[in-house]
């Protein structure tokens, strides 16, 4: 998987996860402040009804009272139920489902209050002459009230008297509120569930309004979840993009990087501390590789060349040596032995040189227009010389043209040619076949004999690198052939590479741009000899 789609999968993931995390957050909070707020009007409405000591009938006209306010339709959703301290009913609304009327009221506990008024504390806060009665001036009360609370009608309140004013004068104690959801047939209710020491008082409201509302909200949520996803996805995948920009660049740089342009730099583009950092060590060690790099290939061509010269003054005193022994004698052989292994050095040397010029750039290549096709004639007749045992075919399609240095061409193919001759089967088939495809020109020389093997065909042209077969001194070469062929190939703007493998089979191809055929050329027309 990309490493952008990875960044943009995981923001996505880890969006969608905090996403969908706030959403079932804020439905959640949107129903617990619901309940809340319908607790809230259930207390409203029955906290004011449970502060005073009379009972009667005034239930049925707080009913009438909110069918006033909220309508009909919002009177519908309330129903209200109150039972004293036996637990008998006292009134009940017709709205009130059955479920929830013979549903046994849980123990409430009182709320703690201040002290109850006394007597006394009424005697002393209203005794204005200090003579421990209450006249009626003194008393607060209305004159009928006043009446009621003077039992020996003497026209004042003893003490007594006062503490049964004082005791119908405080309000009822309080007790807690609980509060329940209650599935019922009629739909889900919200219970409300108040008293004081006299009554205790069951109200319910209706929740499909609250459902209706908060399944909006869900809707909503279940629409725009999906589009926050997408969006979440693309802005990930740009946000990825942008992120790794600079390190697209890293990877453009670094395609272009060869050992003919070491000298290519990464350019400072990014703004982010930790990818300047990135840029400017990536680019310290194209400078160091550079620096080594043109140090090897120094050395190698100082080497190469600083070689020729006593090679060539060895291989002349060789041949003097060798023209003044006696014929024949055993002096004149060791002599020709060594002039061999000296002419051989030379070669290895001359390649050494070419590849050190191929590594610096510097391969001059006097191009012009040649006639591939007579050149691959040319060598089938130096392969028929050198294998006269060997069956040649033939499949060359006449006059194919290329822009080259016609001496480095002929070596890449006589290279291919010997190397076909060399490690193939003594009775085999060597096959040579040109045909052009669109602007590309593709040379494919195949000879029968043991495969390369898997571990070899990644080495295969790594310079002094020789297969186990030939490393048994049966056959010449010094491992450089190949290397230096592949390197003339790729100066040309071609390649030379391994064909497909084959048992029994060994293919090399050679691939080079197309140029406008020369004037005159000539060529075999493609068969078999």
């Amino acid at each position: 998987m990309a490493f952008r789609l990875r960044i943009a999968l995981l923001s996505l993931a880890t969006s969608g996860v905090l996403l969908i995390g706030f959403g079932i957050f804020f439905l959640a909070t949107i129903q617990s402040v619901g309940l809340e707020r319908v607790d809230r009007e259930i207390r409203a409405l029955a906290e004011g009804q449970l502060r005073g000591r009379s009972l009667g009938r005034r239930w049925e006209n707080v009913e009438r009272s909110l069918g006033f306010i909220y309508g009909e339709t919002g009177a519908s959703r309330l129903a209200i139920q109150m039972r004293d301290d036996a637990g008998r009913i006292l009134f009940t609304s017709p709205t009130f489902p059955e479920e929830i009327a013979d549903l046994s009221p849980p123990e409430l506990a009182f709320r703690p209050s201040v002290r109850p008024l006394s007597g006394d504390d009424l005697l002393r806060s209203l005794d204005l002459d200090l003579d421990g009665r209450l006249s009626r001036s003194e008393f607060d009360g209305s004159p009928v009230a006043f009446a009621g609370f003077d039992s020996d009608g003497d026209g004042v309140l003893d003490r007594d008297e006062v503490g049964a004013a004082a005791t119908r004068r405080q309000p009822p104690r309080q007790k807690e509120s609980i509060f329940r959801t209650i599935e019922t047939s009629t739909g889900t209710w919200r219970v409300g569930f108040l008293g004081n020491e006299l009554v205790t008082l069951l109200v319910g409201i209706d929740l499909a309004e609250l459902s209706a509302e908060t399944s909006r909200f869900r809707r909503a949520f279940f629409v725009a979840t999906p589009l926050a996803l997408l969006g979440l996805a693309l802005a990930g995948w740009w946000l990825a993009n942008r992120a790794l920009r600079p390190v697209a660049l890293l990877t453009r740089t670094a395609e272009m990087v060869t050992a003919g342009a070491l000298d290519r730099r990464v350019p400072v583009v990014a703004t982010d501390h930790e990818l300047r950092l990135l840029v400017d060590v990536i680019n310290g060690m194209l400078a160091r590789l550079e620096r080594s790099f043109e140090q090897a290939v120094r050395f190698s061509s100082d080497a190469a060349h600083e070689l020729q010269t006593p090679l060539t003054v060895l291989q002349g005193e060789l041949d003097n040596a060798i023209q003044a022994a006696a014929d024949g004698s055993e002096e004149q052989r060791n002599l020709s032995s060594l002039l061999e292994e000296v002419r051989r050095l030379k070669a290895v040397v001359h390649k050494l040189l070419l590849l050190a010029r191929a590594d610096a750039g510097r391969l001059d290549l006097q191009r012009e227009p040649v006639d591939l096709s007579d050149l691959l004639e040319s060598a089938l007749e130096d392969v028929e010389a050198m294998a006269p045992g060997r069956r040649v075919e033939k499949a060359i399609t006449p006059g194919v043209s290329v822009m080259a240095d016609e001496d480095l061409l002929n070596r890449v193919l006589l290279n291919m040619a010997s190397n076909a001759v060399r490690y193939g089967e003594p009775k085999g088939v060597i096959r040579f076949e040109l045909a052009v495809e669109e602007e590309i020109v593709k040379f494919s020389l195949a000879n029968s004999g043991p495969s390369i093997p898997p571990e070899d065909r990644e080495r295969i042209f790594d310079r002094f690198y020789r297969v186990d077969a030939s490393r048994d001194g049966r056959v010449g070469g010094s491992g450089l052939g190949l290397s230096l062929a592949r390197e003339i190939a790729r100066a040309h703007g071609g390649d030379l590479a391994l064909g497909p493998d084959q048992p029994g089979t060994t293919i090399f191809v050679l691939t080079l741009p197309r140029s406008p055929s020369p004037p005159s050329s000539s060529g075999s027309h493609p068969g078999s000899h």
